[in-house]
């Protein structure tokens, strides 16, 4: 059979949408001809379609090589680079082919979006303008471009002109949800969706569905944008994501990769699944393909390193998080897990551990726990606590009843029994998210969460059950403390050495508190954990000497530490 013949045949089946069987011809005319130019620019067409970014890119590179002066296969080339996220390689081969074709309409476009998407909006409104002058019926850039400046009236405008183009509803529902207006942005997209089934537009409307807790109706959308599209990647990845059951969302994940093996996104997923369900193994291979995949993604290296100080490879761990940090110091949350295996690392060996922690803080001088660290192994109780205090519990306030329940943490429920049906006005210092709060809230009281981190006290905010919350060091608030019928702190003085400020200033009222049992005769002792423990001897002591004469101590496992119970003593002090 010619080559002829082959082609036509191929190309038919192209045109039918049987991409598989096309290809297998196209394959057959390469294995006589492998550099024939069409059939190339052709395999990489197939491999668009099917999502297949890195490998379209090589076919359209051999085409590009045999046939330079192809402006097609330089647009095409283009379009794949885009798609798998390299801005720099698809500008350079939009120009090629405008060079080599001015008049593409569809490639100034296209170079407008990646103009903007790197924030250079002259260029991309220069190109924007040319796509408009080349064909003045062509809406698309000029919505693209009041999308780039965020102009929702002058895309409001466009609605106006063209009724009838999905496209502009779309960007403004897209404007909108940035502006965290989802009502609106919801609206907008649904506008989109009736005036054409378009998947980018119901998977917009179903995200904006997850965000708004309309778990059905996303769902809804997710699973109508599969029907458009059997190979949509991103509504897979959506349904898996918003599916209850584990197993059917590991298979979503699963042919999301068969359709897409570099899919980064799917592959994040599939691993963190895996890790929930404490397959660690399975999640340590799919991050490591994550990151051979995308090694600038900060977080995959992260979740990464957190799966390495499971296994209890400290040293592995700490280089994934310190990668991870390099990317983004800002991030706080690769600092505290960098901190936590420290940690364990100085169990293990406290020399190696010093060594790392001195060399991380020279490179990153103004990282709270880095220096807090370092002070801690050198035995020291510096400047930083408070510093730390604050910045740990920002960074924990999202995650932190999760991981209390991991811990086993058991102070609310004992407060409660210890306590009872409290009443008047009560004090909780230290409230954290609002734990003990949410224990002691009844008819008859009224309580003040008091906390270094803002982050905690928005989070026990949302629990309705604080009358008054205050942002404030405790010790400082406890200097000029109001009066009150009763005053709490549980597990908060882990992170407060010295008490002597503050048992006294609390006196007279009743006092219920929690502190960890320090194993030595000192007042109390700074641990590898960066918590403090306390002599009970020391407390009860300054408890007398402030004036309590009414004292009752309940020994009881405060939490798990490292996998280990942590042994504490909760005071109930009263003056009589």
């Amino acid at each position: 059979m010619s080559y002829d013949l082959i082609l036509r045949q191929a190309l038919k089946l192209h045109d039918e949408g049987r991409l598989d069987e096309a290809e297998r011809l196209y394959r057959q005319i390469l294995e006589t001809a492998p550099d024939h130019p069409v059939v190339l620019n052709l395999l990489g067409l197939v491999a668009q379609s099917k999502g297949l970014h890195e490998q379209a890119v090589s076919f359209f590179v051999r085409a590009v090589e045999q046939n330079p002066q192809s402006a097609e296969y330089h647009f095409n080339l283009a379009w794949s680079e885009e798609r798998r996220g390299k801005a720099a390689e698809a500008i350079k081969a939009y120009l090629r082919a405008l060079q080599l074709q001015p008049g593409i309409k569809e490639a100034r476009n296209a170079l407008g979006n990646l103009y903007a998407g790197l924030g250079q909006t002259e260029r991309a409104r220069e190109q924007y303008n040319q796509a408009a002058l080349l064909d003045p019926t062509y809406v698309e850039p000029r919505a693209n471009l009041a999308k780039a400046e965020n102009d929702i009236p002058a895309l409001q405008k466009l609605a106006a002109q063209y009724p009838d183009d999905a496209l502009i509803p779309y960007y403004i529902s897209l404007l909108y949800r940035k502006e965290g207006k989802n009502e609106q942005a919801l609206a907008a997209a649904e506008r989109a969706c009736a005036l054409s089934a378009d998947e980018s537009a119901l998977l917009l409307a179903g995200e904006l569905c997850l965000d708004m807790k309309r778990q059905t109706e996303a769902l809804g959308y997710f699973r109508r944008a599969l029907g458009l599209n059997a190979r949509s990647v991103t509504a897979l990845i959506n349904l898996a994501n918003a599916e209850a059951d584990a197993e059917t969302a590991e298979q979503m994940y699963k042919k999301a990769l068969d359709i897409s093996p570099d899919n980064v996104d799917a592959r994040i997923n599939l691993a963190d699944l895996f890790y929930r369900q404490g397959r660690l193994h399975e999640a340590l291979e799919e991050y490591r393909q994550a990151v051979i995949l995308a090694p600038e993604r900060a977080e995959i290296s992260n979740n990464l390193g957190i799966i390495q100080k499971d296994f209890g490879e400290y040293e592995e761990a700490l280089g994934l998080f310190f990668n991870a940090l390099l990317k983004r110091p800002e991030r706080a949350e690769y600092a505290l897990n960098a901190a936590e295996t420290l940690t364990l690392l100085y169990e293990k060996e406290a020399d190696k551990a010093k060594k790392i922690t001195a060399n991380w803080l020279r490179q990153m001088p103004e990282n709270i726990f880095a220096r807090r660290l370092n002070e801690i192994f050198g035995h020291t109780d510096g400047s930083s606590g408070t510093d730390y205090a604050r910045e740990l519990f920002n960074q924990f306030a999202g995650n932190y009843e999760t991981v209390m329940n991991k811990i086993e943490y058991r102070l609310p429920l004992l407060f409660k029994q210890l306590l009872g049906a409290a009443k008047g006005e009560i004090i909780d210092l230290g409230c954290g998210t609002g734990l003990i709060g949410q224990a002691l809230k009844n008819d008859e009281n009224r309580l003040t969460g008091v906390d270094i981190s803002s982050a905690m006290l928005e989070q026990a905010g949302k629990k309705g059950v604080y009358d008054k919350l205050v942002e404030a060091d405790i010790e400082k608030y406890c200097r000029r403390l109001p009066p009150a019928d009763w005053v709490v702190a549980a597990d908060v003085f882990g992170y407060v050495g010295r008490l002597d400020g503050i048992i006294p200033a609390v006196f007279p009222r009743n006092f219920c508190f929690s502190v960890a049992a320090a194993a030595g005769t000192d007042d109390f002792e700074l641990t590898p954990s960066g918590r403090y423990r306390h002599n009970p001897e020391y407390v009860k002591k300054l408890l007398q000497k402030a004036g309590y004469s009414d004292i009752m101590e309940h020994r009881t496992e405060l939490r798990r530490e490292n996998g280990r119970p942590v042994e504490g003593i909760v005071f109930v002090a009263k003056e009589k």
